[in-house]
């Protein structure tokens, strides 16, 4: 078993959303996904479970959106790619759980 310390693993980049791989397994992987104001990831495709641990998000899927802040978690069906963004003026720290790529 492995033990990370994820919050030294974060990491900001103006340039684009920084995706911190923390733990990559047969059925899913960990990552931490760090944001500044204004950025987002779309298409991203499967089930993946969002805990935001910093920060302010938006998860769209389809027609929905959910707002989320930090302490919250929400989780998409896999169904339709679905995307996530900063929703706030802060910066974005998040906890994702998804399938392997």
């Amino acid at each position: 078993m492995d033990v990370i310390n994820a919050i030294a693993k974060v990491r900001f980049a103006s340039a684009r959303p920084q995706r911190v791989h923390l733990v990559r397994g047969a059925t899913c992987v960990v990552e931490l996904i760090c944001m500044e104001a204004g950025q987002a990831i779309q298409g991203i495709r499967g089930q993946w479970a969002y805990y935001v641990i910093m920060g302010n998000a938006a998860v769209r899927s389809g027609d929905e959106t959910g707002e989320l802040s930090a302490g919250q978690v929400a989780a998409t069906d896999g169904a339709q790619p679905h995307g996530l963004s900063n929703a706030g003026e802060g910066r974005l720290v998040c906890l994702a759980v998804g399938p392997p790529a």
